[in-house]
C-alpha cells in the first residue's frame, strides 16, 4: 500500500472517531464521560490534523527531491 492512501484513510478515520465521540458526549448524561468523550474527540482531531501535515511534508520533500533530479540528471547545454 502506498503512502498517500494509507495516511488518508488515518485521517478519514480520526475524523470519523472526533465527530463520533462529540455525538456520543451529546447523548450521556453523565459530566465525566462527557469530558472523556469530549478529550477523545479532541485527541482524534489533532491526531487527523497531525497525519494530514505529515503527508503535506512528504509530498513537498518528494517534489522537491524529484525535481532536483530532473534537474541534475538534463546535460547543460552552453
Amino acid at each position: 500500500m502506498k503512502v498517500e492512501p494509507a495516511i488518508i484513510i488515518a485521517f478519514t478515520i480520526c475524523i470519523f472517531l472526533s465527530f463520533y465521540f462529540v455525538y456520543l458526549s451529546f447523548q450521556t448524561t453523565e459530566e465525566t464521560l462527557k469530558k472523556e468523550l469530549i478529550t477523545l474527540a479532541i485527541y482524534s482531531l489533532l491526531s487527523g490534523v497531525m497525519a494530514l501535515a505529515c503527508m503535506t511534508v512528504y509530498i513537498g520533500i518528494r517534489k522537491i527531491l524529484k525535481l532536483e533530479q530532473i534537474q541534475t540528471s538534463k546535460p547543460e547545454q552552453d
